[in-house]
């Protein structure tokens, strides 16, 4: 019974070749949609930004905010693709032992916002920057923020969140201007004309920036880790005269095939409806949809000699770190199983590994696809993000899948880890913003 339940989960949730190419093409129309003005799950949201050149200079103030963790730094950019970060500060939105998580439905923006300005202030106050805290006359030090959410952009610096994603629920923030917020809440803590927020860009796009500074082949950027999207360097934005890079929002793209735990996960989540690629593929779902499938089998007797803790009948109680020690034998002591009910949950974990990366790897289709219809030119992808970099086996079934499904077309297209993260991305985007302007 076991066996054949592994069987049809591995149909159910197999992405062929064919599946991928069959989604590479709607994705490439829900582009082509959503740069038009039309209908579409990809909003196609232009940055207000160009590739960086990887000259740009100085020292900028850094914060990213991606979900249960923000961190701010000061990044110090030296031209010809380098840069330093230091007094770099790192601190969750919860802790258990208190009793405190800023991610609540009771919580507000301003606690949320308030907490994001002192890790700024944190970073200032212990860097080479702190006498301008005790300065009247000094000029203040410009600030670029990551934000990893959905995000409509309407200027480098002025942008509105369209709806929280990995199960954050603070009130006030949907429909207000991140940055106007950002800025309330430094005012509030008293640096407000010492900080300037002068980018506040989305994380994907961050990324794009750190990796094409280091490597100007750099024309796509994904993050695979706890949340999902995609952007890339788009040569004919509609009302820009320049190429301008484009956050795709590629975690809220809908035309993708689902089971019937993609669906219990979607009903129950936070945002039903949306996000709906997301929580196929990215790290904050893939643990969930393991603990369902896990608990299914557990219910229907294909798993007898296996009790699941009492934690797992709560929602999110299994984090895609767990899927790594169950893939890495390294959990063992965590499932006390026979080998053979053991090798059904690595089972499980490697085809939802699977599918993630095969999926991924569809919408990098889409998009080269739409940059380059004959496949004439090279590109190079830059992913950044935990499940891509820590899943065991992970990049190596995305390039494998991207192979599949480029077929000869596939040589000049590289994949490459995005190194230098958010952070220094956030820096980049701030010292763009005060450059004259193309766009």
């Amino acid at each position: 019974m076991l066996k054949q339940a592994l069987t049809q989960l591995e149909d159910n949730l197999s992405i062929s070749k064919t599946h991928i190419l069959t989604i590479a093409s709607r994705f490439q129309e829900h582009m082509e949609q959503g740069l038009s003005g039309n209908i579409s799950s990809l909003k196609m949201f232009p940055s207000y930004l160009q590739a960086p050149r990887g000259n740009e200079s100085g020292t900028f103030l850094a914060l990213d905010f991606g979900g249960s963790n923000a961190r701010a730094a000061v990044v110090d950019l030296k031209g010809e693709g380098k840069f330093l970060q230091f007094n770099r500060v790192v601190r969750s939105l919860s802790n258990p032992d208190s009793g405190y998580d800023l991610r609540a439905s009771d919580v507000t923006g301003e606690e949320l916002f308030d907490f994001l300005a002192g890790i700024v202030h944190k970073a200032l106050s212990v860097s080479s920057f702190s006498p301008v805290l005790n300065s009247s006359t000094s000029k203040p030090v410009s600030l670029g923020f990551a934000f990893s959410f959905p995000y409509h952009q309407r200027r480098i610096g002025e942008g509105f969140l369209l709806n929280w994603g990995k199960e954050i629920q603070t009130s006030g923030v949907v429909g207000k201007d991140v940055g106007q917020l950002l800025s309330a809440a430094l005012r509030r803590l008293g640096i407000g004309n010492v900080v300037r927020p002068d980018a506040i860009i989305n994380d994907t796009v961050a990324a794009f920036l750190t990796a094409a500074y280091q490597d100007p082949s750099v024309d796509i950027a994904s993050i695979i880790g706890t949340g999902h999207n995609t952007c890339y360097l788009e040569q004919r934005a509609p009302g820009f005269t320049e190429p301008v890079i484009i956050n795709t929002e590629s975690g809220n793209f809908s035309v993708v095939p689902e089971t019937a735990y993609d669906h219990s996960l979607d009903q129950q989540s936070n945002n039903p409806g949306e996000q709906l690629f997301e929580k196929k593929l990215s790290g904050k779902y893939l643990g969930e949809l393991f603990r369902q499938i896990v608990l299914d089998f557990f219910r229907r007797g294909f798993l007898g000699n296996f009790a699941p803790p009492a934690c797992w009948n709560h929602p999110y109680a299994v984090s895609s770190k767990d899927m790594t020690l169950i893939l890495t034998g390294e959990g063992n002591h965590l499932f006390p199983l026979p080998e053979h009910e053991r090798y059904a949950l690595r089972r499980i974990a490697l085809l939802l590994s699977k599918r993630s990366a095969r999926l991924a790897a569809a919408s990098l289709i889409g998009i080269i696809q739409h940059l380059d219809p004959h496949f004439t030119k090279p590109h190079t992808v830059a992913i950044d993000g935990s499940l891509y970099e820590g899943l065991p086996g992970y990049a190596g079934e995305l390039t494998a899948a991207l192979s599949e499904g480029l077929d000869s077309n596939a040589s000049p297209v590289r994949v490459k880890l995005s190194a230098g993260g958010t952070l220094t991305g956030a820096a980049i985007g701030a010292a763009l913003a005060n450059q004259p302007k193309n766009l």
